[in-house]
């Protein structure tokens, strides 16, 4: 079950990091559209998946804390995600953290 477990993490993990590339080609423009909303669907749904995963790997007998670790650092960068996309921030800000990520 273990490996079965890693495999899953491993997907998950795959495609959040796949959406900072399709975050600098779908939202970075002035007007997103649509992918904005597909946007806030994705990572809604890759937190519930990732808050499933901690809820497995924070329990007391879950032998690989790093994983356990990297399931929550990867849970951290989803809500920052949220915050950042979806947040509310001015537009200075903003203009700031995009400058910043994709510079």
């Amino acid at each position: 079950m273990m490996r079965n477990l890693r495999a899953a993490i491993e997907d998950w993990d795959e495609v959040c990091s796949a959406l900072g590339a399709w975050e600098a080609r779908n939202l970075t423009s002035d007007d997103p559209g649509p992918a904005k909303e597909q946007h806030r669907a994705w990572v809604t749904e890759l937190v519930s998946w990732g808050q499933l995963m901690r809820g497995v790997t924070e329990h007391s007998g879950f032998p690989d804390r790093a994983l356990a670790a990297r399931v929550n650092a990867r849970l951290r960068h989803l809500h920052d995600k949220l915050a950042l996309w979806h947040g509310d921030m001015t537009t200075e800000e903003e203009a700031r953290i995009l400058r910043a990520a994709f510079a």
